[in-house]
């Protein structure tokens, strides 16, 4: 053991610059850690944002959607039929007029009526707008889906099938046929939107429903 001071003084010079070091290293080190730490709790709150930012979308589209819904349901309700036989004029409304209008199309093909004829009968039959009208809301609903849930504001191609598929069961069966007929026969904005919306036409292939069935 030394007994010169100067040694003494080199040494602890020496300890110091050691334990400096790896002090600065060490709070280096844990400034990384808590910078990290922040870092995640930051990124978790943002994702949280999203989160509470998505739900709200969510909501807003949810009061649309039912409210749309229940319009369907009230203009279907006064889709009427009205068939004159033998002077005799007969008027029947939502799932009735449906499946007598069916009843018709499937004479008119039983006597060779072409697709061009359909569409004439159709025109004139819907000049009251009958069938537009349940049409287009049943297409506002589609275009609510597909711009309320984009990709931009969040959601994926999944949300969007699932409230396709609640549209669809939410749908009375018939008006759903109806608006199948007028995508196969009519010439219509809103025939010309539903037939372009591919999400929709991949769930009714998937259901088994025939696009061109009539």
């Amino acid at each position: 053991m030394s007994k010169n001071p100067s040694d003494w003084v080199d040494f602890s010079d020496y300890i110091g610059g050691v334990l400096g070091t790896t002090f600065s290293f060490l709070s280096f080190i844990f400034l990384l850690h808590s910078l990290k730490l922040q870092n995640d709790a930051n990124k978790e709150l943002r994702n949280e944002a999203k989160a509470n930012q998505k739900n709200e979308k969510f909501r807003h589209f949810e009061s649309h959607f039912f409210n749309l819904l229940e319009a369907q349901r009230s203009s279907f309700d006064k889709f009427k039929f009205e068939n004159n036989i033998q002077g005799v004029l007969t008027t029947c409304s939502g799932v009735e007029a449906v499946v007598e209008l069916e009843n018709v199309l499937e004479v008119m093909r039983e006597l060779r009526f072409d697709d061009e004829d359909i569409t004439d009968y159709l025109d004139e039959f819907d000049e009251s707008e009958k069938i537009y009208n349940s049409i287009r809301i049943f297409n506002n609903i589609l275009k609510l889906i597909t711009s309320k849930l984009s990709d931009a504001n969040g959601f994926t191609a999944d949300d969007r099938k699932s409230q396709i598929e609640t549209l669809i069961t939410f749908t009375e069966f018939s008006l759903l046929r109806l608006v199948l007929i007028s995508m196969q026969f009519m010439d219509l904005p809103s025939c010309d939107s539903i037939r372009a919306n591919t999400e929709f036409i991949n769930i009714l292939e998937e259901l088994g429903l025939e696009i061109d069935a009539y």
